[in-house]
Order: C-alpha cells, then structure tokens, then sequence
C-alpha cells in the first residue's frame, strides 16, 4: 500500500532503524488528532458497506497503545492553548469521531470513560434524532439488502434502474457506492424499487445519536462539534454552500446544546477548501476551532487541525501512527509537510 507515493515498505525499514521517541521529535508535530467513524462487534448494516470499522477489542488495543506513547487531551485544553497561547503536554493526543452513530454513546464513550480518556463528537445536524440518512449510509443499507435477498430478480431491478439513470459499469454494490451527494436523490428511487422503508430503518434501529444522548455525552465531560448538516463533499460546493453547510450546522450545535464553543470536522476531506472560505468562517466568530482529514500535516488556516484514520487501513494503531509519522518527516524532508490555502 501507498500513501502519497510512500510505500510500506518504506515505513517498515524507517522504523526499523528508529526508536519510537527519535520518530516523534523528528516529525515536530503536536496534538495528533486521530478520528474514528464507529466501533462495533456487529455487522452494522448502514456502515459495513462503505469502510473499516474495529472491534471494542481492536479499539481497547488502541487505546492502550496511545495512553502508554502520548498524554491525552481534551477539546478544551486545545481551545485553551489557542485562545491563552499555552503550552500543550508534549506528545499529545486527541481523540476524535465523525458522523454522530449512536455507538458513540453505547460502545464508545463507556470505554473512553473506563480509562480516563476525552474525546471529541462530531455529528451532522440533519441526522441527530434519526429524521434523516446519511446518503452514504442508505448505500450501505440498499447494497446490505440486495446482498440478503440474493435474488437475480432484485439484481436485475437494481441494474435497470441505474441504467435507466445512466449509471452503469460495475457491479449494483459498485455502481451504489459511486452515487455521490447531488446525485443522492437516486439512492431513494432505488429504496423505493426494491422497497427498502428507510424511515422505517430510522426508526426502528436509530442508527444515529439522539439529542438526550448528546446531552448525556456533554454532562459525562465529552465534548461534541460539528460536521456540517448533511455530509457533502466540500470540493464539490460553491463557497456560499460550503459556508452554509458549516454555520448553520454550527450554530445549531451551539444553539442546541448550549455551547460555548464551535467546533467543527469537515466531512470527507477539507481538500481544495479555500482561504477565502476559513477567513469568512473566521469572521463569523462562531467557530473556534476545525479539523480536515489529511493526515498528519501542518495547515495554513489558523487553527484549523489536519487529522488521520485509525480505521483505514484496519491495522493497530501503532502501525498506522508510525507510518503517518514517516510520511510526515518525508513531506518535511521535500518541503510539502504545510497545506497552504
């Protein structure tokens, strides 16, 4: 596997040569925002479809890893260190989570609590009390549902009816999670083909957290932001759209539940966001701080924070933390370790 032309292989002589500690200082990177989507023991129909996902016991090993390398932080702290210019702990660390599943509340938060760790939530306006699906997730569900049925009859339904909006070359489940943002209308006429009742999935699984549960999150001192209303890919927004999707979800996270604070995680990727879009964000005064997902990276835009997956590739987190780290030290090295907007 690759990163940015990196091979693994690269990673695995680095490391081999260097201890953990000389790995760190070489990198001169401070917190690591790592972020999850979900953590579960199941097949979890709306999400299995779409990426890795770790166990509680891949996300305990995990856990146990970052305590014993790093020193925790909360949301707080690094909004502390941004609006007082102090000093975070050195080889510090925090823990993030997209998209507002309500394993968040079960599985998650009661194994951050057992060992003493904050972490971040991030959810999407339009999702919260389980009104709405997140058009990735009804992808999940709809490929989740030809899978069971097993029938050629609903396959051949599922084909026709992509043809017939001239989607095509691929398999259904392909051609289904290629279906982007704007083109989302299409994931409920293909529900409705082979009759998949999302309101009724909503309502009977709640897939995402409930208000009274991020309430709960916030009284138990985890901190929640947000991820725009309803998950489009930024690079595919005009400006005005971009900054719709993060103040209004902003101000309704804040409005909500009573913040004092905006936070915010970009869905997908911040890529090709411009500095006209973080200086308007900026002259807002909403928002405190944000976060993107390309790694670990310096970033132009005042406090705005570069992130990586602890998910994708499924490997323990000391794998992953290791070969970010070497790529980070291999971008410093060739002069591209800033994104500049």
């Amino acid at each position: 596997m690759k990163v940015d032309g990196l091979p693994r292989a690269v990673t695995s002589s680095v490391l081999a040569a260097l201890p953990s500690s000389l790995l760190d200082a070489a990198a001169r990177v401070g917190p690591l925002v790592p972020y999850y989507h979900i953590v579960s023991d199941a097949q979890v129909r709306h999400v299995r479809h779409l990426y890795s996902y770790k166990s509680t016991r891949e996300f305990e090993a995990d856990l146990e890893f970052l305590l014993r390398r790093y020193s925790p932080i909360a949301l707080p702290d690094l909004l502390d260190s941004l609006r007082n210019h102090r000093r975070l702990p050195q080889k510090s660390v925090l823990l993030t989570f997209d998209d507002g599943f309500r394993e968040m509340s079960d599985i998650v938060a009661p194994l951050l609590r057992a060992k003493g760790v904050a972490g971040t939530f991030f959810v999407n306006t339009a999702f919260i009390d389980n009104h709405e699906m997140c058009y990735l997730n009804k992808a999940s569900l709809l490929i989740d549902e030809i899978d069971r049925r097993g029938s050629r009859s609903v396959t051949e339904r599922v084909q026709q009816a992509l043809r017939s909006r001239g989607l095509s070359g691929g398999s259904p489940a392909k051609v289904i999670r290629s279906i982007t943002y704007r083109q989302r209308q299409l994931l409920d006429e293909l529900a409705a083909v082979i009759d998949v009742d999302v309101q009724s999935y909503l309502a009977r699984h709640e897939p995402y957290l409930t208000s009274d549960q991020v309430r709960t999150l916030i009284r138990d001192g985890f901190a929640i932001g947000a991820h725009s209303v309803d998950h489009p890919l930024y690079a595919d927004l005009a400006l005005e759209a971009q900054l719709y999707q993060t103040l209004e979800s902003v101000t309704s996270i804040r409005r909500a539940f009573g913040l004092h604070y905006g936070a915010f995680a970009f869905p997908h990727s911040d890529r090709l966001v411009s500095r006209q879009y973080f200086e308007r964000v900026a002259a807002s005064g909403l928002l405190d701080v944000s976060f993107g997902t390309s790694g670990i990276l310096t970033d132009s835009a005042p406090n705005h924070f570069q992130r990586f997956s602890l998910e994708t590739p499924r490997e323990p987190a000391e794998r992953i933390v290791a070969f970010q780290l070497v790529r980070r030290v291999a971008k410093q090295l060739s002069g591209a370790a800033t994104i500049h907007r």
